[in-house]
C-alpha cells in the first residue's frame, strides 16, 4: 500500500475529522477508498486532462469516484464544464486557477540585455525586430504549425517567431518552416533551462499560444499564459478551452478566435499594453499566495 495512502488512513484514525487533498484527477480512486475508513472530508484539484483522458475504462471510474469526493476544485471555469458534463454537483464544484510564484520569474538583467543575448544566440540583428515567443510543450492542441503555416508568411520581416519546447510536433514544425521559406525568421529552440527562458520573455515583445481544437485533448488551463504575465509580456492567445481564464482580455493580453489568420494579425499588429502594468495585475491575481488562501478558504470551510 502507499506509503500517502497509509498516512492519510492512519490521520483519520487519529483526528475526529481529517481533511485530505488530492492533486490529480485521477487520485480519487483514492480519495474513495480513504472516505470508506473513517470521517475524512476529501477535495481534489481536477486539471483537464485528468478528467477527459479518452479511455472507456477510465471514463466509467473515474468520474464517478470525483463525484463522491467532498469538494471539486477546477482550474478554469472550462474544466468545470467538463465536470458538469460528466454529471459531477455542481454544488461540490470551485473554480480557482493555478498560481505562480513571482521568485520564480525574476529576471535580473535588463530587457536590452536579454535582447541582446538572444541576438547572440540567434546570430542575428534584432535591432527594429519584433520577437514573437511560445513556450510550451509541442503536441498538435499548440496551434504552433498551424500559426507558422499561416500567420508568419503575413507578417513582414520585422517578425521573428522562437518556438521553445520539446515534443511530438518539433519535426511536423520544423517541415513547415522550411516549405514556407521561413528559416531566417521562425528559429525552434528546443528545450532551454528556466534562466534562459525568463530571459527570453524578458526580451520578447509577445507571447503567442494560437492554440486549436483537438478531439479528446484540451488545455485545462494555460500555465504559460500567466508566467510570460508576470514578466510584463503581453500574450495573443486563442479563446478557447482554460486560456480564457489564464488571459485576462484587454488588461493581460487579448483573447482572439482560434484559427482566425485576420484576428491574430490584428491583435499582433496592434497590441501595445504597458508591460509594467501587465506585470503587477498577473502578479496581483494569480501569486501563490493569494490561491493558496482562496484554497484555504474552501478545503477549511464547512
Amino acid at each position: 500500500m502507499p506509503y500517502a495512502l497509509l498516512k492519510a488512513l492512519y490521520l483519520i484514525k487519529s483526528e475526529p475529522i481529517s481533511r485530505i487533498h488530492l492533486c490529480d484527477g485521477f487520485l480519487s480512486v483514492i480519495g474513495v477508498f480513504i472516505k470508506a475508513f473513517g470521517p475524512a472530508v476529501v477535495s481534489v484539484t481536477i486539471h483537464g486532462l485528468d478528467i477527459t483522458f479518452r479511455n472507456r475504462l477510465y471514463q466509467s471510474l473515474i468520474p464517478r469516484c470525483v463525484a463522491r469526493l467532498d469538494k471539486i476544485i477546477c482550474v478554469s471555469r472550462h474544466t468545470q464544464e467538463k465536470c458538469l458534463d460528466r454529471g459531477i454537483p455542481a454544488e461540490k464544484i470551485y473554480v480557482i486557477p493555478n498560481g505562480i510564484d513571482p521568485a520564480d520569474l525574476r529576471v535580473s538583467q535588463t530587457r536590452q540585455r536579454c535582447r541582446a543575448e538572444a541576438a547572440e544566440r540567434l546570430g542575428l540583428s534584432l535591432e527594429g525586430k519584433r520577437i514573437l515567443l511560445t513556450v510550451g510543450r509541442l503536441v498538435p492542441r499548440k496551434g504552433v504549425a498551424w500559426f507558422v503555416q499561416e500567420v508568419m508568411p503575413r507578417l513582414d520581416d520585422r517578425y521573428y517567431y522562437l518556438i521553445v519546447g520539446e515534443g511530438p510536433e518539433f519535426e511536423r514544425i520544423t517541415s513547415v518552416v522550411s516549405r514556407c521559406h521561413l528559416e531566417d525568421r521562425v528559429f525552434l529552440l528546443g528545450k532551454v533551462t528556466e534562466g534562459a527562458r525568463n530571459n527570453l520573455l524578458h526580451a520578447s515583445d509577445l507571447f503567442i499560444m494560437p492554440n486549436v481544437d483537438v478531439d479528446g485533448d484540451i488545455e485545462g488551463f494555460g500555465i504559460a499564459a500567466i508566467e510570460a504575465g508576470c514578466i510584463g509580456l503581453p500574450v495573443i492567445a486563442s479563446d478557447v478551452q482554460g486560456l480564457k481564464d489564464a488571459v485576462l482580455d484587454g488588461r493581460t493580453g487579448f483573447l482572439v478566435e482560434a484559427g482566425n489568420t485576420e484576428e491574430f494579425l490584428d491583435r499582433i499588429e496592434k497590441t501595445n499594453l504597458d508591460r509594467e502594468a501587465v506585470r503587477s495585475l498577473v502578479i496581483e491575481t494569480y501569486d501563490w499566495r493569494r490561491i493558496y488562501r482562496r484554497y484555504r478558504d474552501v478545503l477549511m470551510g464547512h
